[in-house]
């Protein structure tokens, strides 16, 4: 019999991996879909006699971080995909370069065309809020590329589920595998000879007399 000397963890072990493969396949297969698609908006200095810029890299931060907020969406002309009242802003994600006055705003949706209708409405909400502020910042705020409909969904992503799935199966195989070994020597007192005496249980005379002249 094969699988009479595997150590007694190895039955949960395998199981922990195997429903973690299913785990993370099943979510990669039946979450919903959540589309993805970017904007882009640079911040530009005005410089002139009374202005002592460059100060678009500071504002570019800062206009990054007002993006997502419900406040600075109502500025958009254009219409946003339906959502949950105070919902909107979770639709909608801001990022900035420490290097470039360049935001990028990614606009989330359950369809390609949601996903684009809301990161194109944040950008043309931060450029209206940018123009509106453009005496008092000396920056002005413009559209540098609109999003497009997305081809694929972000996610979920099949490679990425399953990788995860099987990470975490493995991780908690190992953790029972290390606490039913450690149980398993506190009520022997003989410790590693009694998983001498299983493997040689399995092993026919012949075996058991080589490895005891061997050893």
């Amino acid at each position: 019999m094969p699988f009479a000397v595997l150590p007694r963890w190895c039955g949960p072990s395998i199981a922990f991996v195997a429903a973690g493969v299913l785990g993370g396949l099943g979510y990669a297969l039946y979450a919903p879909a959540t589309y993805t698609a970017s904007a882009f908006v640079l911040v530009v200095d005005e410089v002139g006699p009374d202005r002592s810029g460059p100060a678009a890299l500071s504002f570019a931060q800062l206009y990054g971080r007002l993006a997502p907020l419900e406040e600075t969406l109502r500025y958009s002309a254009l219409p946003l995909p339906d959502a949950p009242p105070g919902s909107t802003r979770e639709h909608v994600r801001a990022s900035t370069s420490p290097d470039t006055p360049v935001i990028r705003l990614a606009g989330s949706g359950r369809t390609p065309r949601d996903a684009a209708a809301f990161a194109n409405g944040a950008a043309d909400a931060l450029v209206r809020y940018g123009t509106s502020h453009r005496a008092d910042t000396g920056v002005r705020v413009a559209l540098m590329g609109r999003a497009a409909p997305p081809p694929a969904p972000s996610s979920p992503n099949l490679p990425l589920g399953v990788a995860v799935g099987t990470a975490s199966g493995v991780l908690l195989a190992g953790l029972s595998a290390a606490v039913l070994s450690t149980q398993r020597r506190r009520r022997r007192p003989d410790g590693g000879r009694a998983d001498a005496r299983e493997v040689s249980a399995g092993q026919s005379p012949a075996e058991r007399v080589e490895a005891e002249v061997g050893s």
